[in-house]
């Protein structure tokens, strides 16, 4: 281990004799599905057109800079230089602070300034000449720090990117049916976003869902598998249960006044003040009911909300503080031994709650949302080619939790994904590690789709990437046990969109 030298700050910046034209940056987004990437410090950092993708995508507090030439990056960021090394700054310690990263390509130097968003935290600035390495034991380090939790990851089959709103009871059952019947080795069957009668209203059956949530647990443990359960607990529907009941609840404008927030299930909804010791409770309370009916694995989705700007019942919290008190209350609630998957979540700040976190955005049946990326500037929405951008380069976070590559897509009906593109995605899961998850609906799977199905619930321990001065789409894709290649076009022997394996010793 390294004796890095830790320091105690409230900012600072630095110069740095370093040439811009030569010089990589490694950038991590704030929560689950804002971009981390490895690009050219002179190139731009994309800065997305509308405010909803900008609350849903990113920290609206500390946005993507839009300009060439300047990268922001939070809890750490590292300057590569061509030969491996260069510097890295890194956050120890992110329970009640945001560490806000800054790099600048000014004239022949690079400015980097750091800003904490609450009190001083302990942090680490170093050259070094293993950007790699430097980047890993801080991390970890960090994880020591705050008590990260990282049980072994689960295989996972999740009801989202089949069925989507419109799944129901039997939907589950059937395919929990047919995965013991081809015996394939999941771990859990998760139902997502479709059961419940709004958001907020978690308790209340949606009348599509041809049952009740609480219904399924006991039939899921007698075909032996454990029940898993999808919710946004943060988040209130405008014509939800919840927000007539609390509109008092709800995070606040300056006016006064509930936010309205991204834009999703056809329009902006709420979040919640978790502040506010009544919804303390309520959250308490919610994850503890969930777990009665039996659940014993829980997605908590869209957890951004609790961490946005706003107006708060008690402003004397941050918004580090103000989102782990919320993770506090659904942590206690469902206690210990329940499995917490965090996603669309603020990442640093989750460690010590989170036992496995989604570290990309959605995969998709699609490569390339290319409309949304390139023309909005926005690479946080569900597409393939997002996910594997983002996720590959996050390898380090394995030491926070359990990382969340998201499901792979294995049939080849109901995609635009080719062959090799789900090959790829196969690829990712070997080398991130941790969860493996699908979503394919069983019966729509021939013998080659199973045999896919089955090489992709095989857990692997995570990789280490062999360079950052070298990348094949502005992602870390060069890694031991292979490359991968997200650009349009071959690269050294790798096809577009593609992930050659290497030969092992």
């Amino acid at each position: 281990m390294t004796d890095f030298q830790v320091q105690q700050s409230t900012g600072q910046s630095w110069t740095l004799a370093l040439d811009p034209g030569q010089t990589r940056v490694l950038i991590n987004g704030f929560q689950s599905w804002s971009e981390a990437e490895v690009q050219p410090l002179t190139a731009a950092q994309a800065r997305p057109t509308f405010v909803w993708m900008q609350e849903h995508g990113h920290d609206p507090a500390f946005l993507p800079s839009g300009q060439a030439g300047v990268w922001r990056s939070h809890t750490l960021i590292a300057l590569v230089r061509p030969d491996g090394g260069g510097f890295v700054g890194h956050s120890l310690d992110e329970s009640r602070s945001y560490a806000h990263w800054e790099a600048r390509a000014e004239g022949g130097q690079v400015a980097l300034t750091l800003t904490v968003e609450g009190p001083a935290i302990p942090l680490v600035f170093t050259e070094t000449g293993d950007v790699i390495g430097a980047v890993e034991e801080l991390s970890a380090q960090l994880a020591r720090n705050m008590a990260a939790r990282t049980p072994p990851p689960l295989r996972v089959w999740c009801s989202w990117y089949s069925y989507y709103r419109t799944v129901t009871l039997g939907h589950m059952l059937g395919n929990a049916q047919l995965s013991r019947d081809h015996a394939l080795p999941f771990d859990v069957f998760q139902l997502d976003d479709g059961f419940q009668a709004d958001l907020g209203d978690w308790t209340l059956p949606a009348p599509s869902f041809g049952g009740h949530a609480r219904d399924l647990p006991a039939a899921l443990g007698a075909l032996g598998y454990q029940a898993g359960l999808w919710l946004a607990p943060f988040l209130a529907g405008p014509d939800s249960e919840l927000f007539r009941a609390h509109p008092d609840w709800m995070l606040k404008g300056q006016d006064g006044l509930p936010l309205l927030i991204g834009n999703n299930w056809g329009g902006p909804y709420h979040g919640l003040d978790t502040t506010h010791p009544a919804v303390l409770d309520w959250l308490r309370e919610l994850a503890r009911e969930v777990v009665g009916w039996g659940y014993s694995y829980l997605k908590l989705d869209f957890l951004f909300a609790g961490a946005l700007p706003g107006a708060r019942h008690d402003p004397g919290k941050t918004r580090a503080e103000a989102y782990r008190m919320g993770l506090a209350a659904l942590r206690e609630g469902a206690g210990s031994e329940t499995f917490l998957l965090l996603c669309g979540a603020p990442l640093a700040s989750s460690i010590g709650y989170a036992d496995a976190m989604r570290t990309g955005p959605d995969v998709s049946p699609i490569w390339d949302d290319d409309s949304r990326r390139v023309w909005l500037h926005d690479a946080t929405g569900p597409a393939a080619r997002n996910a594997l951008h983002t996720a590959l380069s996050r390898w380090y976070q394995h030491a926070w939790y359990q990382p969340d590559p998201d499901v792979m897509i294995a049939r080849d009906a109901l995609t635009l994904l080719s062959r090799t593109e789900r090959h790829t995605l196969t690829g990712l899961l070997d080398v991130v590690g941790g969860l493996r998850a699908s979503s394919d609906p069983i019966d729509m799977l021939d013998e080659g789709g199973l045999t896919l199905l089955r090489r992709a619930l095989e857990i692997s321990t995570p990789d280490r990437p062999t360079t950052l001065a070298t990348s094949f789409g502005g992602a870390v894709t060069h890694y031991r046990r292979g490359t991968f290649n997200l650009t349009d076009a071959p690269a050294e022997g790798v096809p577009a969109h593609g992930y050659r394996e290497h030969a092992h010793d």
